[in-house]
C-alpha cells in the first residue's frame, strides 16, 4: 500500500542575523499568530500543524498537499504585514515546500521522519540568500517546472509592501475587494490598486497551476 503524500514546510526568517536579539525574540509569537491566521481562513481539512524549532526555524505539514500553496503564500503575505505591524521592520520567511511521502510522523514534528521532511530540510539549507521559495518533490521533471516558477515567484514576493501583502492576503482568503474595501477602510479603487501592485493575478495563475500539476501526481 502506497504511503501517504504530505506537504512538509521547512521554513526559517530571512537574513535573521539582521534582526536584533529583542526582535528575534517576537517572531515565534508573530509566526505563531500567522498560522493561527492561516487555518482560520481556510478549511480545517486544508490546516497547517506547525511546531518552532528555534526563534528563527519552524516546521509545518499538511495533510492536503494540493491546497498547501495558497496557505504557503497567505502564510507568507500574512507575516509579512504582521512582522511590519508589530516590529515595524520588513522581514520575510524562507519557505521550502516537500512534497512526498512521510514515513514516520509522529506528533512531534521535529520528531517526525520521512521523504518530504527530508527534501523540505535538504532544500532549505541549500537556498541561497535572495531566495524565499523552493518546492521539490522526488519527481525531477516537476521540480524543473517549479525552479523556474519559484525564481519568478521570489521576484513578486520582494516587491510586497506590508500594505499589499494584507491586501493580497485578504483576496486569496476568499474576500472580494468590496469586502477588503470596507475592512480596510479605504476605497474600492485603492484596493484593486493594492492587489495590481502585490501581483495578485499572476500569484493567483501560480497557485492554479501548482494545484493541477500536484493532483497529478499524487494520482499517479
Amino acid at each position: 500500500m502506497p504511503q501517504p503524500v504530505y506537504a512538509v514546510i521547512a521554513g526559517e526568517l530571512a537574513e535573521a542575523k539582521k534582526v536584533s536579539h529583542t526582535h528575534l525574540g517576537k517572531i515565534p509569537d508573530i509566526l505563531r499568530e500567522s498560522v493561527s491566521q492561516v487555518n482560520k481562513n481556510l478549511p480545517r481539512q486544508q490546516h497547517f500543524d506547525y511546531e518552532t524549532i528555534r526563534m528563527d526555524e519552524f516546521l509545518c505539514i499538511s495533510e492536503d498537499p494540493v491546497s498547501a500553496m495558497q496557505a504557503l503564500i497567505l502564510l507568507a503575505s500574512d507575516f509579512r504585514y504582521r512582522s511590519y505591524l508589530q516590529l515595524n521592520i520588513r522581514l520575510d520567511l524562507r519557505l521550502s515546500l516537500g512534497i512526498a511521502a512521510v514515513e514516520l510522523l509522529k506528533k512531534n514534528l521535529r520528531e517526525s521522519d520521512g521523504t518530504a521532511f527530508r527534501i523540505a530540510d535538504e532544500n532549505l539549507r541549500a537556498m541561497k540568500r535572495n531566495q524565499r521559495l523552493i518546492i521539490m518533490t522526488d519527481h525531477e521533471d516537476i521540480n524543473e517546472e517549479f525552479s523556474v516558477a519559484c525564481g519568478f515567484m521570489d521576484i513578486l514576493i520582494h516587491d510586497w509592501s506590508d500594505e499589499q501583502a494584507e491586501a493580497l492576503f485578504m483576496r486569496l482568503a476568499g474576500k472580494n475587494q468590496m469586502e477588503i474595501s470596507k475592512e480596510l477602510d479605504i476605497s474600492q479603487p485603492a484596493v484593486n490598486r493594492r492587489l495590481k501592485a502585490a501581483h495578485f493575478e499572476a500569484i493567483e495563475g501560480f497557485i492554479k497551476r501548482y494545484e493541477a500539476v500536484i493532483s497529478r501526481y499524487i494520482s499517479k
